[in-house]
């Protein structure tokens, strides 16, 4: 075989039997690894723990976990040299087959065992603690891969927020997530929307707002049905510059119901100098404005008569789209018409019965 070529450096001839371990390994060709790996043994290549991680991880990929554990035991057994990637192969694997006790058992060993943590063994021992539910290991897991500089990738983040969130530690799931994003990862939608979901019902509602934007921005498609939902939420919370901004961009995806309780909630809580634009908006989008949100609209700029100029706005456009106030709402205004120039006023609204007038003869 290859042994003869005595021309060759045993570095390169290590690299060409790897090599070929991993053909085999691809290839589920276990038994012909297996001999190789005896091969190696007896050439004195397999004192670090590499080929055997390279069958070990192939087996495990492949449901034979008892027979992937023997092959760990044997690297234990034999000595091996081991900067713990076989730990966490085999946590890796234990977690797949949904062996958490056994996970949690091999990633404690580990701990007690090594001081030096990479990215890969502290990932593995990450998602064994939170699927065995032992939040103590998590959290000072957690605080060890701090220490480090260490990040979680992206489906140890996945599992973190799943966890808390199941713990029902939402404010916690978020800053995960939101630590996730700025480490430039894109979380799954499905996982975003469930923590909207469980923010806005435990009324961080801004937090929840966060995360819809996170996803908005983000490059992966978005649930439509998602838009109404953080409107909810977001009239809920009051934070209605955020519903607006929601609304104006998404009118065609938002029921007329939810545009009626988002109009309803600004016309009375709303900042005033942006009445007369949800006003538009709102319109836009196909909604039928009511008497009813007018005469709030009007109400507010009567209690502020300094927003005069936006009243006087809000009744010249509206005979324009087919609007004209109903008798109290008229009386409303001509009762404190001195406060925004009876002259005006009377012309102004006039023009919006001649309008209607019109409209009812047609």
């Amino acid at each position: 075989g290859l042994s003869q070529c005595s021309y060759f450096n045993l570095k390169c001839l290590q690299v060409i039997w790897t090599t070929l371990l991993k053909v085999y390994v691809k290839g589920g060709l276990f038994e012909k690894s297996r001999e190789l790996l005896l091969e190696l043994e007896a050439l004195g290549y397999a004192e670090e723990e590499m080929p055997y991680c390279l069958l070990m991880d192939g087996l495990a990929k492949t449901g034979q976990i008892n027979e992937a554990r023997s092959i760990f035991d044997e690297v234990k057994e034999k000595g091996v040299k081991s900067g713990g990637y076989s730990h966490s192969i085999m946590i890796s694997a234990y977690c797949r087959q949904g062996l958490f006790g056994e996970a949690k058992q091999l990633a404690k060993d580990f701990e007690a065992q090594y001081d030096k943590y990479d990215l890969v063994i502290l990932n593995s021992m990450l998602c064994a603690y939170c699927r065995a539910d032992d939040m103590e290991s998590v959290m000072r897991t957690l605080r060890k891969m701090d220490e480090l500089r260490i990040s979680p990738g992206y489906n140890t983040f996945h599992i973190l927020i799943k966890y808390f969130c199941k713990q029902k530690l939402y404010l916690l799931a978020y800053r995960t997530m939101e630590d996730m994003h700025r480490k430039g990862h894109q979380p799954q939608e499905e996982l975003c929307s469930s923590l909207i979901f469980y923010l806005g019902k435990t009324k961080a509602h801004a937090e929840a707002f966060s995360v819809y934007t996170m996803l908005k921005y983000g490059k992966r498609t978005m649930c439509k049905a998602l838009h109404e939902k953080i409107l909810h939420i977001l009239i809920a919370g009051q934070l209605l510059k955020e519903a607006y901004v929601v609304v104006k961009d998404n009118s065609e995806l938002i029921s007329q119901a939810a545009i009626k309780k988002f109009a309803n909630a600004f016309m009375k809580l709303g900042n005033i100098n942006m009445i007369n634009d949800v006003m538009k908006v709102i319109h836009g989008s196909g909604y039928k404005i009511d008497q009813e949100l007018f005469q709030i609209a009007i109400s507010r700029y009567i209690e502020n008569p300094e927003k005069k100029d936006l009243l006087l706005q809000l009744l010249q456009w509206m005979p324009g789209q087919g609007y004209a106030v109903d008798s109290s709402t008229r009386n409303l205004i001509l009762k404190n018409s001195h406060l925004f120039g009876r002259q005006l006023i009377a012309e102004i609204l006039s023009r919006q019965q001649m309008m209607s007038k019109a409209l009812k003869s047609h």
